[in-house]
């Protein structure tokens, strides 16, 4: 993934747009970079429901619920910190939204010390985001810090 996306993300996150507007942009942009088959997106904490939803992505239909503390993204929500799963099934209690996907990151979204979603990238290559995890994790927080 190249460095330069953080650049367009920001600039994705500045213009005087919608909110989701920016944040469809700004995820098609990362599904662009990491290519076919690859899936990115949020899941935001419903605090009524105790439910992580489907929020905006880019990809192929996905889960529309999860429950804290299940899965990949709920036990990122859960744990309130970053989880790389290099191969999704040796990861216990997978959720398969997607039969492609083979590994995983999810990026907890915070605002100060509360968890208010989850950023979740897929790849269908086992080991497929480990060159970019850096570059992931500094989007995270420009989606956590964007305006929605």
């Amino acid at each position: 993934m190249n460095p330069e996306i953080i650049a367009s993300l920001k600039e994705e996150f500045a213009r005087p747009t919608h909110p989701l507007s920016k944040l469809n942009n700004a995820l098609a942009l990362l599904k662009e970079e990491l290519g076919e088959n690859s899936w990115v997106g949020l899941y935001l904490f419903d605090e009524k429901k105790n439910v992580l939803f489907l929020g905006p992505f880019q990809g192929s239909p996905a889960c529309e619920e999860i429950k804290p503390g299940k899965g990949v993204v709920g036990t990122c929500y859960a744990a309130k910190r970053p989880l790389y799963i290099d191969d999704v099934k040796k990861f216990p209690g997978y959720i398969a939204c997607d039969s492609k996907t083979k590994s995983e990151a999810v990026f907890p979204l915070k605002l100060g010390e509360d968890v208010i979603g989850v950023f979740d990238i897929d790849s269908p290559k086992l080991d497929g985001l480990k060159d970019d995890l850096k570059i992931l994790e500094e989007a995270s927080s420009l989606f956590a810090n964007s305006d929605y």
